[in-house]
């Protein structure tokens, strides 16, 4: 029965780690539409929705089924708990890569808009981050998951100079205020993707260590 048991926690481990993958290319996917403007690719993340809740929806019913069945403690349950805070991560992110890829639509071409470069620095760092973050939950690595932490402040920071540039556009550009009202919502959903991917790896740490602050 143990056997089974730590093979099951094993297999809810390579579940994340996929899905988290599917989502970081994602993502990646995104950046390439911000400097090259190339649509056609990103835009088929639209049809990825139903997948990402399929995908979370499954790994949290895989926990609920271990929890149930096999009674974990210490650890272990930290662990299960973890894996389903860090697929619910996992499932914002990629709702929200979406819905900036929806946006996308109504700013054409992205590459010429005068914050484009603001895009791709904060949709860089939430690329490393997410792959630091998962990175840390793979080999349980807790200096990994504190530098995305200390990461999400930087995003944080970039995200307010460039809500700051667009407001003062908004106020002098009356001819393009929609775009740049899209724009504003796109920066406002990467400042989300970064927030949600510092929970990953504050759930890593509680995991690791069973610190109730990183809840």
């Amino acid at each position: 029965m143990r056997v089974k048991y730590f093979k099951e926690l094993e297999e809810l481990k390579t579940e994340v780690i996929l899905f988290g993958s599917a989502i970081e290319s994602m993502s990646r996917t995104l950046q390439k539409a911000f400097v090259d403007a190339d649509y056609d690719q990103v835009m088929q993340l639209i049809h990825e929705e139903s997948n990402i809740r399929s995908k979370e929806r499954r790994i949290e019913n895989d926990c609920l089924r271990i929890m149930s069945t096999q009674q974990p403690v210490a650890k272990d349950l930290r662990f299960i708990s973890s894996v389903l805070k860090i697929a619910n991560s996992l499932q914002r992110i990629g709702e929200h890569t979406i819905e900036i890829v929806e946006l996308l639509d109504f700013i054409d071409p992205i590459n010429n808009h005068f914050a484009v470069n603001h895009l791709i620095e904060m949709n860089d760092k939430v690329i490393v981050m997410l792959k630091k973050s998962l990175d840390s939950f793979i080999e349980n690595n807790l200096a990994l998951a504190q530098e995305v932490i200390a990461s999400d402040n930087e995003v944080d920071a970039l995200f307010d100079k460039t809500m700051e540039e667009i407001a003062d556009r908004i106020r002098t550009d009356k001819n393009n205020y929609k775009q740049l009202i899209d724009t504003m919502q796109i920066t406002k959903y990467l400042e989300r993707i970064g927030d949600n991917t510092e929970r990953i790896a504050r759930w890593v740490i509680f995991a690791i260590q069973g610190d109730p602050e990183q809840q």
